[in-house]
């Protein structure tokens, strides 16, 4: 009898031990950020990019706006991290916003003002539209008859003033500048394609809140060229070749609100020059394909 009342007590104080040292898991605190933001006017099924800075997370709202964001590496064996940082939310044609969100120890602090101590935003985000873009282009470009591609951007300028980059060329014996800079992307297999030849350089254009302007391209059945990776190209990719492609003009839209570490965070790190990269940029416009022939 004696033996096994003390079993007994040994056994309470076997599961009782809460800190031996050879089996006790460190706990982990886990912060997440949640919250609704909507891009108002939108007219294409393109995310909300939401991006915390200094602490370069990333993630995108759903459909319905609803992002729900784990931040991971607030704790490390040499100090926590503590301070306060920018959640911004972003699409390329629209005014982007941010939120300040607080942090002490690793943990979010209890003093925030635009997320509660879970880390859920307290209202919700509208992000509002910069400038409307339109494309109108026939679905099919014949370039084996030696036809020139023609179409037109149309610019609608919203609330506030639009700075915006694009490409242009001066054809020869007209006036004036003509813009240029066009990314055609192969559905089938995405390799991508320009027009090499159209581009002479970047124009900056400054536009006032409810100007409308509509650009025209023209693009020669000769203009077009792949991109070239790591000085290297391939026979059969020296021309471009016959299938549906997306099309995309390149207009970058300043922000000065915008840090360029977001931009980058895109895998975009060059705005000035147009490349694969743009086809990454968030932007709300409804997509126009075409058959090139």
């Amino acid at each position: 009898m004696e033996i096994k009342q003390k079993t007994i007590i040994f056994i309470l104080f076997f599961c009782g031990c809460t800190s031996n040292p050879f089996w006790e898991d460190k706990p982990t605190k886990k912060v997440n950020i949640s919250g609704i933001v909507i891009a108002e006017e939108r007219v294409s099924d393109v995310p909300v990019y939401v991006w915390i800075e200094d602490l370069d997370v990333s993630g995108h709202a759903d459909t319905t706006g609803y992002f729900s964001i784990d931040i991971p590496s607030l704790e490390a064996e040499n100090g926590n991290f503590s301070g306060s940082v920018r959640v911004f939310y972003y699409i390329h044609n629209y005014r982007a916003s941010y939120s300040d969100l607080y942090i002490t120890d690793g943990r979010l602090t209890s003093a925030q003002t635009d997320f509660d101590e879970d880390g859920r935003l307290l209202d919700s985000i509208k992000l509002e539209k910069l400038v409307s873009l339109d494309l109108t282009i026939d679905n099919n470009w014949n370039r084996s008859a030696g036809d020139t591609l023609i179409f037109t951007l149309d610019l609608n300028i919203k609330e506030y003033p639009v700075s915006i980059f694009a490409h242009v060329n001066q054809p020869g014996g007209q006036q004036g500048y003509e813009p240029s800079g066009v990314l055609f992307s192969l559905i089938s297999n995405n390799a991508t394609y320009y027009d090499e030849n159209s581009i002479d350089f970047l124009q900056r254009y400054d536009f006032d809140p409810g100007a409308s302007i509509k650009w025209t391209y023209y693009i020669a059945p000769d203009a077009i060229t792949p991109f070239v990776i790591d000085d290297y190209i391939t026979l059969d990719q020296q021309s471009i070749p016959t299938g549906s492609y997306r099309i995309r003009p390149f207009a970058f839209i300043q922000q000065d609100q915008v840090p360029d570490d977001l931009v980058q965070s895109l895998d975009i790190l060059d705005t000035e020059n147009i490349s694969v990269d743009f086809l990454k940029m968030p932007l709300d416009m409804i997509e126009k394909n075409i058959i090139i022939q």
